[in-house]
């Protein structure tokens, strides 16, 4: 569930803003939601994003939460993180992830801790392979700003949590016909810019971990769907507010 909720993270160009998305599943409804604070001055940002799940998702992830942050500074208007975070409780365990960039160094350093039982289990610091300003919340933000308008293709961004895959997170711009026929699949009225990531990892077991994004004149993405996920085919995440 990680990159799901790092997906739909949306960054509106307001001062401050509280956005609210309700998760639904074909065949069983809503299933979840995601809560996000923003929140900029002129040179910083700052990301909050909470995840809960209802019915049988809940019980599925065994009471799973987790909760994100990542904070920063703004240049020629995009978001370069000093530090993300990711704390997780399901069952019996609980992990936590950290990325600090280090950009007089040009290193990032993983920090990550994992307990069962509340005995730790795993406890380790160590520099990516990779050097980026990217992290799995305010690489929404960017994407937004660099590549809104650009011609239907395939482009490339380096993000910390994506050290797996090399990482580089995949961007498909589709065609302006293929953008309105997925806008309105996702019953986004008006349509949107349409961008896909392709993450390459399992999210819900996704084949591809392919993730669409409907994003508004103003920035917010209005809908994501993550795709290609066994027995319900696709879930969808809708802005409320």
């Amino acid at each position: 569930m990680k990159l799901l909720l790092s997906t739909l993270i949306t960054i509106s160009t307001a001062f401050g803003a509280s956005l609210k998305y309700k998760v639904y599943a074909p065949l069983f409804g809503e299933i979840g939601e995601v809560n996000i604070q923003y929140s900029t001055t002129p040179k910083s940002y700052s990301i909050d994003a909470n995840l809960r799940t209802y019915g049988f998702a809940k019980t599925l992830s065994g009471n799973r939460a987790e909760s994100y942050s990542s904070t920063g500074f703004i240049k020629n208007n995009n978001y370069y993180s000093n530090k993300f975070a990711q704390h997780l409780t399901y069952k019996n365990k609980k992990s936590y992830l950290e990325y600090v960039f280090d950009y007089k160094n040009k290193k990032v350093i993983k920090k990550r801790k994992k307990w069962v039982d509340g005995k730790i289990k795993t406890n380790y610091s160590k520099p990516l392979p990779y050097f980026t300003y990217n992290d799995l919340l305010n690489s929404y933000h960017n994407i937004v700003t660099n590549l809104k308008g650009k011609p239907a293709g395939v482009y490339r961004m380096k993000v910390a949590g994506m050290e797996k895959y090399g990482g580089d997170l995949l961007i498909k711009i589709p065609s302006k016909k293929v953008q309105q026929k997925e806008a309105k699949s996702m019953k986004v009225d008006g349509g949107g810019w349409v961008f896909h990531i392709v993450t390459k990892k399992r999210i819900l077991k996704s084949k591809s971990g392919e993730i669409i994004f409907v994003v508004g004149d103003d920035g917010i993405a209005k809908a994501v769907r993550v795709i290609d996920i066994p027995i319900v085919s696709y879930i969808d995440a809708r802005l409320t507010n």
